[in-house]
């Protein structure tokens, strides 16, 4: 957690807010939101138990005030100093982008060489999978939460996913040329240990959405789903 509140932290030129919701964590957590709070403008929403993470995403919109609104997990860090005033550059530039839905970059995966860890979206992959599902270098649009959108809270992975689905990413976004995120391998939406969830929530929002995938990549992932695994096991606003 120390990593992502440095990197926040130490975010240059840029006007942000960094929005905290706890569930109730009885490790140092706040100790150490209290410590950085001194420092920059950091706010503790909430620290009170919650069904999950879409759960605590939703509590920190009722308070967040930015146009662009991006999620960090405790394990992720912005990848450098200056990537949130790239950002703001980048729109400053292209007035366009006001109107865009998403604002998305790349996403780096720790412990393995940057040649091989650099995630982004493809409409391919989403094809093929019925559901566009990448890590979270993606700016939304706060106007979505202003006209009352939130993430479904009975998801326990998949909610992120489904709202992209519902608000038609691909056809809503604009791609930045620049790393964001570096996230850290062994969360939930990345440990094999989950993959049944995973699948079950993957089927179930396309049953919702009323769409479908191929039959062999439903084949695909109803195996992955099957097999034995050894078990494993914040918002920021500007």
């Amino acid at each position: 957690m120390k990593r992502c509140l440095r990197s926040v932290a130490g975010q240059v030129n840029a006007s942000f807010e960094h929005l905290i919701a706890d569930g109730a964590s009885v490790d140092d957590t706040l100790a150490i939101v209290n410590h950085f709070s001194r420092h920059y403008p950091l706010h503790l929403v909430c620290s009170a138990p919650d069904a999950g993470l879409y759960q605590a995403w939703n509590r920190a919109l009722e308070q967040a005030r930015g146009k662009w609104i991006l999620f960090l997990g405790s394990d992720d860090f912005l990848v450098s100093n200056g990537i949130l005033n790239s950002v703001s550059q980048a729109i400053e530039v292209n007035t366009s982008l006001h109107h865009k839905r998403f604002l998305f970059g790349d996403t780096i995966s720790t412990g393995m060489s940057p040649d091989w860890s650099c995630y982004q979206p493809n409409v391919w992959i989403h094809h093929l999978r019925g559901v566009t599902e990448f890590p979270s270098s993606v700016f939304i649009n706060s106007l979505l939460f202003q006209q009352g959108h939130r993430f479904d809270e009975s998801y326990r992975i998949c909610a992120d996913h489904k709202f992209f689905a519902e608000h038609d990413f691909f056809s809503n976004a604009i791609y930045l040329p620049m790393h964001i995120i570096s996230f850290q391998q062994g969360g939930i939406s990345s440990n094999a240990s989950f993959e049944r969830i995973h699948y079950m929530e993957r089927r179930r929002m396309l049953a919702e959405l009323k769409r479908s995938r191929p039959w062999f990549t439903e084949w695909y992932y109803w195996l992955r789903s099957h097999q034995l695994r050894p078990s494993s096991a914040r918002v920021l606003i500007f």
